[in-house]
């Protein structure tokens, strides 16, 4: 596309180069900013006596890109993985266009009421991170907080433990993952770590982010660990409507306070045979920093350790006003991948890195969080820190309380976290739908539940549009998704039999293509439209 605009401008000055310039910055910002493909008229057929399922679909692209069509199949719950034995409209290069169609003949014998399918569409650009840090929202993480701190603990609270446990549990199935919750016993009781996966189109590649939602006995454990599960959570509202070619597991261990139980007994019995940890982000207390000299104590023998980043601490007054970010020999290229995401997309945070050998025995004071079984098996895995006891004086006490917190640093360290996992996950630019092969009948076809009409298109300040057909008065998702995939205006409405009028307030938003989706699953329907100036 830049070879075009080459071909056509001649030019015959150095003013003239000048003048262009801006313009191919400005052409670059368009092509950072493309638009997902869209499966539209989506419908699924069953031939029962051929055990044939049939999908038709329209696939549009606003850029009239070249397509990658994927169908994935899901059993009893299990991690979306391609179909076997399909034909038609799938894989690359797929043309934009009407009636395309996959025909997939599943085997004799197949339980189609354990199967979903999902219809995946995604071109060749990658949305953008930097838009992805900026949604990060410091009124977010602190709202979360306030919800989690106080002591939760297995003995000493577990009422409160077992509450922030339905907390983020809640989070995840309102954010729409699918949740692989892990269970393991300890001293006969049962417990869990609670995990949400945002699946990818390899979901044998697991690319965790994770903290612990336990305190210690005494501690309402806002800084040890609430600023690690609020970091989590927030990676998950940013990242849940972005696609990804990886699984992203957002993970939150149990009762590390007892001596990392919940994290060992995941690496030991809750990774499935095949799966493959790319990574491992390890939150474990991201939230207390200052500006007061000395206020960074460095351990015993890390001058022998790391005498450059020690000097560089001191160089400074020994202020603790930065992020460790702690890796091991397996973990050298995760560790380098947090520091350029931090340097590139969160510049004022200061982060000093640490890289101990083998499995960090050397340093045991960078063994102490849930990191530490993963470097143990063999894979790559960080603990970004604040570096607890040597610079939080309320660590294990009852003054880890939510007036300690700086809510400007823990929201560049989850800001910089966001942008490692999205780089190590490799954002894709797609769009998908999912259908429950359970609703379906021997003979029958999957139809939208209702007709949906947006006048005028294109829209300035008001868009308005009409559902049409549906059976009886209901709430329905209303979802409005930017160029980039982002959902921009999410609501609930109550829509009438037969026919309803809506209204939706657009004015605020940029002009500019657009998606209106209604409904959810195989029940949605979505409907492109744009904004003008």
């Amino acid at each position: 596309k830049k070879l075009i605009i080459f071909t056509i401008i001649k030019i015959h000055t150095m003013k003239k180069l000048i003048l262009l310039i801006p313009f191919l910055s400005c052409f670059n910002l368009l092509i950072s900013q493309n638009s997902a493909p869209n499966l539209t008229d989506v419908q699924l057929s069953h031939d029962a006596a051929n055990r044939l399922i049939t999908l038709t679909f329209d696939l549009l692209d606003v850029e009239s890109d070249t397509i990658t069509i994927v169908l994935q199949q899901s059993t009893a719950g299990d991690n979306f993985v391609p179909v076997t034995n399909a034909t038609g409209d799938f894989g690359f290069p797929i043309l934009i266009g009407n009636s395309k169609s996959i025909s997939w003949q599943y085997d004799a014998g197949t339980d189609l009421s354990k199967i979903k399918l999902k219809l995946m569409a995604y071109d060749r650009h990658a949305p953008s991170i930097a838009d992805m840090v900026a949604l990060v929202s410091q009124d977010s993480l602190k709202s979360n907080l306030e919800a989690i701190v106080g002591v939760r603990h297995y003995t000493a609270a577990p009422a409160k433990l077992a509450e922030v446990e339905n907390y983020i549990s809640n989070k995840m199935s309102a954010a729409g993952l699918t949740q692989r919750n892990h269970s393991f016993m300890y001293n006969n009781k049962a417990f869990n770590n609670i995990i949400g996966q945002k699946e990818g189109l390899y979901n044998n590649q697991l690319c965790l982010i994770n903290g612990h939602f336990d305190s210690a006995s005494n501690a309402p454990g806002a800084d040890d660990n609430g600023t690690g599960v609020v970091g989590v959570l927030e990676a998950m509202r940013v990242l849940k409507d972005y696609s990804f070619e990886n699984n992203i597991q957002f993970t939150n261990f149990n009762l590390e306070e007892l001596g990392l139980i919940g994290s060992s007994k995941y690496v030991t019995g809750g990774i499935k045979a095949g799966d493959k940890i790319k990574g491992l982000v390890n939150y474990e207390m991201i939230g207390y920093s200052s500006e007061e000299p000395n206020s960074q104590t460095i351990p015993n023998g890390f001058e022998f350790l790391f005498p450059t980043q020690v000097t560089q601490i001191i160089s400074d007054q020994s202020r603790g006003n930065f992020i460790i970010n702690c890796g091991n020999t397996a973990s050298g290229a995760l560790n380098t991948m947090f520091n350029l995401a931090a340097g590139e997309y969160v510049p004022s945070l200061k982060v000093i890195s640490l890289v101990v050998p083998g499995t960090g025995t050397i340093a045991q004071d960078l063994r102490r969080s849930d990191h530490a079984p993963f470097w143990d098996a063999g894979f790559p895995a960080l603990m970004i820190t604040d570096g607890a006891d040597t610079r939080n004086h309320n660590y294990h006490t009852a003054q880890d309380v939510l007036s300690t917190i700086n809510f400007e640093f823990l929201t560049k360290v989850a800001a910089a976290g966001i942008a490692t996992i999205a780089t190590l996950a490799k954002p894709i630019n797609a769009t998908s739908e999912t259908f429950d092969l359970a609703t379906l009948s021997s003979k029958n076809i999957v139809k939208p539940a209702f007709e949906l009409n947006i006048y005028p298109n294109p829209v300035k300040e008001i868009l308005s549009f009409q559902i049409k057909g549906l059976a009886k008065e209901q709430f329905l998702q209303v979802n409005i998704v930017d160029s980039k995939g982002a959902i921009v205006i999410e609501k609930n409405e109550k829509f009438n039999s037969n026919v309803s009028l809506t209204d939706v307030d657009v004015s605020k938003l940029a002009p500019g293509p657009y998606l209106l989706k209604i409904g959810s699953g195989q029940n949605a329907i979505t409907s492109r439209f744009i904004i003008g100036k």
